[in-house]
């Protein structure tokens, strides 16, 4: 399987991969998914399902996934509910930049 993600239930920008991110949206690789059984998983999305050590395809969610940017998971009030993400239809790779070029929530703000 080819990169994929998912968008934050935040702010609707996808998880980006190490590959793609910059100076401005390089906080957007940090990751929070939030699994049905209310565990929370923390880290690096690597544009493949893992959420650092944890991989949401192989350890039975399949492509269904609760995630959040971590500055959006807590800016947010660090939510445990689970709800579907969307998948991101430019898959957190295949965008031409500044569509992912925001700031992270409270800075510059």
């Amino acid at each position: 399987m080819g990169f994929f993600s998912w968008d934050c239930r935040e702010c609707d920008h996808p998880m980006l991969s190490f590959y793609v991110i910059n100076d401005v949206n390089n906080w957007m690789n940090n990751a929070v998914a939030i699994l049905k059984d209310g565990r929370v998983i923390q880290g690096a999305y690597d544009g493949y399902g893992r959420v650092g050590d944890f991989c949401l395809v192989r350890e039975g969610h399949g492509l269904n996934a609760c995630v959040y940017h971590q500055a959006c998971w807590e800016k947010a009030g660090k939510p445990t509910e689970y709800a579907d993400s969307s998948r991101s239809e430019d898959q957190g790779y295949f965008y031409a930049d500044p569509k992912h070029n925001i700031p992270k929530p409270g800075v510059n703000q």
